[in-house]
């Protein structure tokens, strides 16, 4: 008996070590995949993007696309049955509005590149992007499969976040840096026309009065300019008496009527006499739920308004005097809201972790 405990201890030892063998794949997958990583959506799993035919009141999800976190989402100008997708780490995509194809775009505006932008309009051949690549910020005209850097930021880690283009063809721009730029002759040069000493956030501008533009900085001031950004007036006094108003601000204009929509961890405000005063719209969230993340109009009808509080979607169709509300994912932001000008009952979201 006692010559029999040393061959079972070796039995044993060899037993436990082909079980560690047999582990050490299962642990290097588990160690190696994107879903233990807590980076899914960066890499393009999970579910971010979808669709409704019915004005909101129910979604469909469109699990062909893998591109991850979304930024925005924007119809191809040349065919709304399509669209252009920016997400956060993988550049952007196409796709059918139906959900059944998307592709991603190559290069400086495919895989690894953060898109803030694309500059309206836009189509699937041919684009400007304002993206976040090899940590710099940089401006990227995408025309018939090839690409071109128009313009670049002098520092690492800045970003050109919105732009616009006007009617003669000037592109305006807004960095992180606080610098406001502007191109007359389709990228070839830039110039700085202002800056802003604490950075900027988000812009709009007027469809009517392409002159007439609003900015948001990260300390929530709101600035508007009426001579296409060479000067400035600080309306920030006029959110002063809205408690949160300039904590995660976004801001919205809506093109019918060119009242501002602003949104934030106060709520939903709006003006309709271009900044200088707001009103509170009747919409009472939980704290968990805002601030608002996006918002969004129907082309055809200012009464109906979607906007977004994290999870949470909500629609009115009486101008903001009630609403009704859907929760879209479990632990995913809504980060953009996409009304189909051809069919308003079609409404697409892109949401990001």
């Amino acid at each position: 008996m006692t010559g029999q405990k040393p061959f079972l201890i070796i039995v044993v030892i060899v037993i436990i070590f082909i079980v560690g063998l047999s582990l050490i794949p299962v642990l290097f997958k588990a160690r190696t995949s994107p879903t233990s990583s807590g980076t899914s959506e960066g890499r393009g799993n999970g579910t971010t993007l979808y669709r409704s035919d019915d004005g909101g009141l129910s979604w469909k999800v469109l699990n062909n696309f893998m591109g991850g976190n979304i930024s925005t989402i924007g119809f191809d100008a040349s065919n709304q049955k399509q669209f252009l997708i920016e997400t956060e780490a993988r550049g952007v995509w196409r796709g059918d509005t139906a959900g059944e194809k998307f592709t991603q775009y190559p290069g400086g505006v495919g895989e690894g590149a953060r898109i803030f932008d694309l500059v309206e309009p836009a189509t699937e051949k041919e684009f400007i992007a304002l993206v976040l690549f090899t940590n710099r910020g940089r401006i990227i005209r995408y025309k018939d499969e090839k690409r071109s850097e128009l313009f670049f930021t002098p520092l690492e880690k800045y970003a050109f976040l919105k732009g616009y283009r006007t009617k003669a063809g000037f592109l305006r721009v807004i960095g992180s840096d606080g610098g406001f730029y502007e191109s007359r002759n389709n990228g070839a040069t830039w110039r700085l026309a202002s800056r802003f000493q604490s950075g900027l956030l988000s812009m709009v501008s007027n469809p009517a009065h392409e002159n007439q533009i609003w900015v948001l900085d990260p300390r929530g001031s709101f600035y508007m300019s009426s001579d296409g950004g060479a000067s400035w007036n600080d309306l920030s006094d006029s959110l002063k008496n809205f408690s949160g108003a300039k904590d995660n601000p976004t801001i919205f204009i809506d093109p019918r009527t060119q009242y501002l929509y602003h949104g934030s961890r106060f709520g939903l405000l709006r003006s309709i006499n271009s900044g200088l005063s707001w009103e509170k719209i009747n919409l009472t969230l939980a704290p968990e739920v805002l601030p608002i993340t996006a918002i969004a109009m129907d082309p055809h009808d200012s009464a109906k308004i979607y906007i977004a509080g994290q999870n949470q979607l909500y629609a009115s169709e009486d101008a903001g005097v009630t609403w009704r509300g859907v929760q879209i994912a479990s632990t995913k932001v809504i980060s953009s809201i996409l009304i189909n000008p051809s069919n308003t009952k079609e409404v697409f979201i892109g949401t990001k972790n």
